[in-house]
């Protein structure tokens, strides 16, 4: 049993452990494997009447962003 709650704890904090790596590196690691992109300064975001356009500053992918703030 103490098995099984290691092995779920693990799982679930895995991706967490991966997102501060990522954020203290700046890796493009996460932009590849999860889909977790950023986007570039002020300067650099359009905006189209519809959603807001820049280019993630890690794997120079073209993102939007959602109503959320997420970048994709």
């Amino acid at each position: 049993m103490i098995y099984v709650l290691f092995v779920l704890i693990a799982l679930f904090l895995w991706p967490n452990v991966l997102c501060v790596i990522d954020r203290i590196k700046g890796t493009h690691y996460s932009c590849s494997t999860f889909g977790w992109h950023n986007g570039k300064g002020l300067s650099e975001k359009t905006f189209d009447g519809c959603s807001v356009h820049s280019v993630c500053s890690k794997c120079d992918k073209e993102v939007m962003q959602d109503s959320q703030g997420n970048w994709f």
